[in-house]
C-alpha cells in the first residue's frame, strides 16, 4: 500500500490523498514517524533532544541581526514562565506583536519549534514575537498549560511600552497544540475582560479531546495520528475534573462570540480537519469573525516542507490575513519592510 492510499476497514473512512509534492518529501525524510507515549522514559529523551537544539535555533535568529531577550512571566500559581522576545533592532516602534505558541502535542516541543516563521513576520510586519515556554504534560495538567500561555499574554499587555509594543495590536498565534493553547488563551482574555486581541492565528490547531469525526477516524496511522492524539491529551487532563479544564480544551468551551478575528488553517488529510472545520463554523454561528482554510493533500504538520506548493500558499494566506490585520495591503506591507530594514531571512 502506497503512502497516499488509506486503510480501508468498517468502521475508518477512506482519507483524502496526500498532495503528491507532500508525499515525495515525507517519504524522502522517513516519515511518517509514530511515537509511543505509553514509555515516558523514551518521551523524556525525546524532549530533551528537541531541548538541545534550542541554543542552535536561537543562534540562527541573532547571526540574522535580530535581538533576542529573555523574560519571564509570573503564572497564576507563582510559576515564572520563560519568555524570549524577538525583534528587529530597525524596526520602529511601536510595534505589533505575535505572541507564539509552540507545537508538541502539549507534552514535548520548545519555544522555538517555530523559528522559521520569525523572521518572515518580523520582515514582513516589523513586528515584535514573543514566544512562550509553557509547562508540558505530564507533569503539568490542565489548565496549567493555558494558564501559563495567558500569564504571558498579560505580561506582553503590561510592558508593552517599555518593550516597544503596542498594546493594542496583539496577535496570539500556534501550530498543532500552540493553536489550541492560543484559542484557549483567547477565550480566557475575553472572559476576564482582557488584554484585548488583534486577532488569533490557529495553525491546525489540537482543540478537542472529545472530536470523534471523520478525520479522527481516518488517522490510525500517518503524522500525528489517532493514537498519539488520544495519549497526549489523557496526559493533559487524567486526573483533572471534567469542570476545572476549561479552556485548556477549546473544543469544550460552549460559548465563541465575542472572540478577536480567528485565521483557521487544517490540512484536508490530517487528523484535525473535522474540529477545526466545526469551531470555525461555532464562530460563524454566532457573528464571529473566522476565515477558515482548508489545504487539499495536507498532512499534519506539512509546513515542515516549505518548498511545495501548497506550503507556500499557506504561507502567503497568513501573510495576507496578517496584513489586513495590522493594516497592510500587500503592497505596504513591502514597503514597511523596506522602511523597517529587511533581516535578510528568506521569504
Amino acid at each position: 500500500m502506497t503512502l497516499e492510499e488509506a486503510t480501508v476497514t468498517s468502521d475508518v473512512p477512506v482519507r483524502p490523498a496526500y498532495d503528491a509534492e507532500l508525499a515525495s518529501s515525507l517519504r524522502a525524510a522517513g516519515g511518517p514517524y509514530v511515537l509511543d507515549f505509553d514509555d515516558i522514559d523514551l518521551l523524556q529523551k525525546i524532549q530533551a533532544n528537541v531541548r538541545a537544539t534550542s541554543d542552535v535555533s536561537r543562534g540562527e535568529l541573532e547571526a540574522l541581526g535580530l535581538v533576542v531577550l529573555d523574560h519571564h512571566a509570573l503564572a497564576h500559581d507563582g510559576y515564572r514562565v520563560p519568555l524570549h522576545h524577538v525583534f528587529s533592532p530597525s524596526s520602529s516602534s511601536p510595534r505589533p506583536c505575535i505572541i507564539y505558541i509552540h507545537g508538541g502535542g502539549m507534552i514535548m516541543g520548545t519555544p522555538w519549534d517555530g523559528v522559521t516563521d520569525f523572521p518572515r513576520w518580523i520582515a514582513d510586519f516589523g513586528v515584535s514575537v514573543v514566544t512562550v515556554d509553557y509547562r508540558l504534560a505530564p507533569t503539568a495538567k490542565a489548565p496549567t498549560l493555558v494558564e501559563d500561555c495567558y500569564a504571558a499574554l498579560r505580561h506582553v499587555h503590561a510592558s508593552a511600552a517599555e518593550w516597544g509594543i503596542d498594546p493594542a495590536a496583539i496577535v496570539v498565534a500556534g501550530m498543532s497544540a500552540g493553536g489550541g493553547l492560543a484559542a484557549g488563551t483567547a477565550v480566557l482574555a475575553r472572559d476576564r475582560g482582557g488584554p484585548a486581541l488583534r486577532g488569533q492565528l490557529l495553525m491546525a490547531p489540537m482543540l478537542d479531546p472529545d472530536s470523534d469525526g471523520d478525520s479522527m477516524r481516518q488517522q490510525p496511522s500517518g503524522p500525528w495520528n489517532r493514537e498519539e492524539n488520544s495519549a497526549a491529551w489523557k496526559m493533559v487532563l487524567d486526573g483533572v475534573p471534567e469542570n476545572e479544564v476549561g479552556c485548556n480544551a477549546p473544543g469544550r468551551v460552549p460559548r465563541l462570540g465575542d472572540l478577536p478575528p480567528a485565521l483557521l488553517e487544517v490540512g484536508s488529510a490530517e487528523i484535525f480537519r473535522t474540529e477545526v472545520i466545526d469551531y470555525a463554523g461555532r464562530i460563524w454561528q454566532v457573528g464571529g469573525d473566522a476565515e477558515l482554510h482548508v489545504w487539499s493533500g495536507g498532512f499534519h504538520g506539512f509546513q515542515s516542507y516549505p518548498h511545495a506548493a501548497v506550503t507556500q500558499a499557506a504561507i502567503e494566506s497568513r501573510r495576507n490575513w496578517l496584513g489586513r490585520l495590522f493594516g497592510y495591503g500587500p503592497q505596504e506591507a513591502t514597503q514597511h519592510e523596506r522602511s523597517a530594514g529587511a533581516t535578510g531571512a528568506e521569504r
